[in-house]
């Protein structure tokens, strides 16, 4: 066998070596995509369920008048009230409102969250005389400020964007800070081993590792923005769909008031599915890594 023919039968093994692995790879990736659409059916379908057994309860509580219906109403009418307000009852316009003072809080707290924990965690000075500060505010109620909230900036949107940035800012900066500091010690090892200098060092070392816990800041600060803008309305009785259930509540038309909640949660639900589809197209790498790592046995 000449030497030509003995390098090929080599590379022809090494090629069918490595074809093995990367079929069983494959196959073993389709396996596990069809057993995540199987999960996803089955929670699903259990979800709903769970849903229809709570609101056929309710119903047939309130029917029987177990409940009140003056109280609870009934959800037979939930989704009627929901429908004529949005058709014609102006619920579009309210909630058009509370999303412009939910997303201009959430995004002046997200920039203030982000640049205060990133001086918390980089500056040892700043962490010392700072945060003390910022811990015992972060323990005021902030729904017992916003009367003040309502005094120093009016009724309008601006005492809500208020009330927003001072629930949703520490939230995002905390746990900015925490993602910061929780950096893999072998990876700043690692950086330094390779001579990575400040700038590097924190952008491919330190903010990859530190990506997770601020993206679950970011959308528990989202939340809290939403949430505080409808109690800010409804403590300020002005417009916006935090206003629209203080109405309905005051007049004691609980029917109108599920309705408006309907819609509430249809919004929260969009806004954090929103937020999660970006966490997982920024954070692919993330989901790659740790992917085979939860599952059982074949």
């Amino acid at each position: 066998m000449t030497q030509l023919e003995a390098n090929l039968e080599a590379d022809a093994t090494v090629r069918n070596d490595v074809a093995v692995p990367r079929r069983l790879d494959k196959n073993a990736s389709g396996r596990q995509r069809s057993r995540g659409a199987r999960t996803s059916v089955t929670v699903r379908v259990i979800q709903l369920a769970l849903l229809v057994a709570l609101f056929g309860s309710w119903q047939l509580l309130a029917a029987t008048k177990v409940l009140n219906p003056a109280f609870v109403s009934e959800p037979s009418q939930y989704f009627p009230s929901f429908w004529h307000g949005v058709d014609g009852g102006g619920l579009l316009g309210l909630i058009g409102t509370t999303l412009y003072e939910t997303f201009v809080g959430f995004a002046l707290s997200a920039i203030l969250g982000l640049a205060g924990g990133y001086l918390l965690a980089e500056f040892k000075a700043f962490d010392v005389i700072i945060r003390p500060f910022m811990t015992g505010f972060n323990s005021i109620p902030r729904i017992a400020l916003a009367p003040l909230f309502v005094l120093w900036f009016g009724l309008g949107s601006l005492s809500r964007i208020v009330l927003i940035v001072s629930l949703s800012f520490f939230i995002v900066a905390f746990n900015t800070y925490a993602g910061l500091q929780g950096v893999n010690r072998d990876h700043l090892l690692l950086s330094r081993v390779l001579g990575a200098s400040r700038r590097e060092r924190f952008f491919k070392f330190v903010l990859p590792s530190a990506a997770p816990s601020i993206f679950a800041g970011l959308q528990l600060a989202l939340t809290y923005a939403f949430l505080g803008a409808v109690v800010g309305e409804m403590l300020t009785g002005s417009d916006g769909l935090g206003g629209y259930l203080a109405l309905k509540m005051g007049s004691f038309d609980t029917t109108g008031f599920f309705g408006g909640l309907i819609l509430l949660v249809i919004v929260a639900l969009a806004v954090s599915a929103i937020v999660r589809a970006l966490e997982n197209r920024l954070l692919r790498w993330r989901a790659i890594e740790l992917a085979g790592t939860q599952g059982g046995g074949q």
